[in-house]
């Protein structure tokens, strides 16, 4: 059966008779595995869809057990990606996070529209490209079912409020700290309890991190194309998000600094 879909390479590897298997993230039909016998090399239309940082259409042949590309057109090449170095690790973290968070053929259109977005978004930024990662992965959460409490302790469940906080003069109260092994925020009390009985792995950042996840939440990625993160605050997002990811989704795409402060209960 031949099949047509829209499509970005997340990888791709040589297999026997000079042949290639492309791991493609489709709109369609979620992501799939199909060999090749189109020359990535040559400068036809077809070879240049098989490149990273591009959107193509795939004219595929759907077989019992497989998938073969037949030929290809780019629809978008988001070729300045490469031309940044910031850029292009960014960008290629984010394609090998898609690779290993992705179940195989099974469609999920949210998140291929987000995918789409941070590459459009990742083409043009001029600010920091780990932040726009950042805002990335946490908006993935929920659509891969893997959102962290915000709202209230994920042990004794009080909501934020009830601790003192307030969203809008952004003061957190008793809420400061954000359970990684609990999946998400919790309050002084239950921190110290788990710390003493579980030795649950809890973080106390410097930064509000209910109003930096909400903003992540709130806001389209073409907004962080121009928005920077201090350096300290990177820093410490990027441990947390490495360690949720790692627990949540088996992935470790991140790596964290070990400088990050993890609360000790003291």
């Amino acid at each position: 059966m031949l099949i047509s879909a829209d499509g970005i390479v997340l990888r791709q590897r040589k297999i026997a008779n000079n042949k290639r298997m492309i791991v493609v993230f489709t709109r369609q039909y979620g992501k799939i595995s199909a060999g090749t016998s189109i020359n990535e090399k040559s400068r036809n239309r077809s070879a240049l869809a098989l490149r990273p940082f591009t959107l193509a259409e795939y004219d595929i042949f759907k077989g019992r057990e497989s998938y073969s590309i037949n030929s290809a057109s780019v629809k978008k090449s988001y070729y300045s990606i490469g031309e940044d170095l910031k850029r292009f690790m960014a960008a290629s973290r984010f394609l090998v996070y898609l690779d290993k968070v992705l179940p195989d053929e099974e469609p999920m259109p949210q998140l291929y529209d987000l995918a789409v977005d941070f590459m459009e978004a990742a083409s043009q930024t001029s600010s920091s490209a780990d932040t726009l990662l950042f805002a990335f992965i946490v908006k993935s959460f929920r659509m891969l079912g893997v959102m962290p409490e915000m709202t209230c302790c994920v042990n004794c469940g009080r909501s934020a409020e009830s601790f003192g906080y307030d969203a809008q003069m952004r003061i957190p109260g008793r809420l400061k700290l954000f359970s990684v092994t609990g999946g998400g925020i919790i309050c002084e009390d239950c921190a110290n309890a788990d710390k003493r009985e579980s030795g649950a792995l809890i973080y106390r950042p410097s930064f509000d991190i209910i109003e930096v996840f909400r903003f992540f939440l709130s806001r389209p990625l073409k907004t962080f194309e121009k928005v920077s993160l201090k350096k300290d605050v990177s820093e410490q997002i990027l441990n947390i998000l490495a360690e949720y990811t790692s627990l949540y989704l088996g992935v470790d795409i991140l790596g964290k600094d070990d400088e990050m402060e993890v609360y000790n209960g003291n």
